[in-house]
């Protein structure tokens, strides 16, 4: 098929492109910001894989392509074969297969989420997870020791990090521990500021935005209610209301970066769960094929490449901290 093009250059510092007819599509180059990025996202990854290394973390990676375990709206369906299936959306839960038998897991992965364009969300990012033994406050250590390991690092790439008017005495900043606020707290707090938000609603992009305004490094909210979008997770014995999840906030702004989970491990419950969930039972079979039988407690997270990247390099567009990203209207190039 022939493709027209309607060529008009405009330089910008994120791109150059050729703007685009009807019939045209538009076209991003790699220029010298967006090598900075690039730059500043493989350095990361490389202390990070360091780290896990220098920790005992073996890496291993599951599958792109997975059953359909879920009626998710935001799952990208794809033919395979004669059936229909997902492109993954985590490391879950093949992960914890992994951990049973190799035990302390990462993974750096892609996953695909149908999102709305945003200065946040990707329909195509990449995550580094974690599968170990242990409970909700062991993961979230590992989290504190890994961010703080890669922003320490940093002064290794401090020319770089000039490009992008961000000074090592920003990141110096990042000490350990981080703090820990409860998610009653985080209601409290947008409360006293005089946001009409009420117990067990979602803290939304904007809130978490105005939360992380009053921190200089990153930090945990801890302890949400129990509801669909924790529905893996363990409750907390003294309140049952309240699950075993986290989330990790960047200061200044920047918002959700990471998430944590204390794993459901009764295999029985989680059955009930997912037929609960209308999960048809090949795949209630499948998903739970995964939970071997063990003494011990189970958390997972996983940390947004893109949004780590973002924050370190003060980028004000996620789309920024990738070569090429993917949104609802950017499949091109």
């Amino acid at each position: 098929m022939w493709i027209s093009f309607t060529i008009l250059y405009r330089l910008t510092p994120q791109a150059i492109y050729l703007e685009p007819t009807k019939t045209t599509m538009k076209i991003k180059m790699i220029n010298e910001r967006v090598a900075q990025v690039l730059r500043v996202r493989a350095f990361l990854l490389k202390k990070a894989r360091s780290w896990f290394d220098n920790n005992g973390y073996i890496e291993a990676q599951g599958p792109i392509l997975v059953p359909l375990h879920a009626k998710s709206s935001n799952s990208f369906l794809v033919k395979y074969y004669d059936e229909k299936a997902c492109l993954s959306e985590g490391f879950l839960p093949y992960g914890r297969s992994f951990a049973h038998k190799l035990g302390k897991v990462y993974s750096i992965t892609p996953s695909f989420r149908q999102e709305q364009p945003t200065n946040r969300h990707l329909s195509e990012y990449w995550r580094i997870e974690v599968v170990k033994e242990g409970g909700l406050d062991e993961i979230l250590d590992v989290q504190e020791e890994l961010i703080f390991f890669i922003c320490d690092s940093f002064k290794e790439l401090y020319e770089t990090l000039g490009y992008f008017s961000r000074s090592l005495r920003d990141l110096e900043k990042v000490q350990k521990p981080f703090n820990r606020i409860t998610y009653d707290e985080a209601i409290g707090i947008l409360q006293k500021d005089g946001f009409e938000i009420y117990w067990g609603q979602k803290i939304a992009d904007d809130l978490e935005h105005h939360l992380s305004l009053n921190f200089e490094k990153p930090f945990f909210i801890v302890k949400y209610p129990y509801c669909n979008e924790t529905l893996l997770s363990m409750t907390d014995h003294r309140n049952p209301e309240l699950s075993l999840t986290a989330d990790l906030l960047a200061p200044k702004g920047y918002g959700e970066i990471g998430s944590s989970l204390q794993m459901l491990t009764e295999r029985e419950a989680v059955l009930k769960l997912l037929k609960d969930a209308n999960i048809n039972l090949r795949n209630r079979i499948w998903f739970t094929s995964f939970m071997q039988p063990c003494s011990g407690f189970y958390s997972a997270f996983a940390i947004g490449i893109e949004r780590l990247t973002q924050w370190i390099c003060k980028i004000p567009n996620i789309k920024e901290a990738t070569a090429f990203p993917r949104t609802k209207d950017s499949l091109y190039p």
